[in-house]
């Protein structure tokens, strides 16, 4: 089992489109992998779940991946999170 605990910016939202990006990431491969966020857990395949998660902005993300392929998934999730466009804050 790995586990990688990522910081996520201040400004990044997680909504559907995102979700299902990390979700689709992550049925690509034969582990399992989780994600957690202070004392929540998420199936990191199942984009209702990684939606649930409620991502913070600014807050810590945990990645957990166990099985044949962990390092894989555990690198490909970490780069997709942090790919993740910042949300644009507008003023009036």
């Amino acid at each position: 089992m790995l586990t990688k605990t990522i910081q996520l910016s201040e400004r990044v939202g997680f909504h559907a489109c995102p979700a299902g990006q990390v979700a689709d990431v992550a049925r690509k491969y034969r582990s399992m992998v989780m994600l957690q966020t202070d004392e929540r857990m998420a199936d990191a395949k199942r984009p209702l779940s990684v939606m649930r998660l409620g991502f913070p902005p600014g807050g810590r993300v945990e990645i957990i991946s166990d099985g044949e392929d962990e390092a894989e998934a555990l690198k490909a999730l970490e780069k997709i999170i942090l790919s993740i466009e910042p949300v644009r804050i507008y003023s009036s």
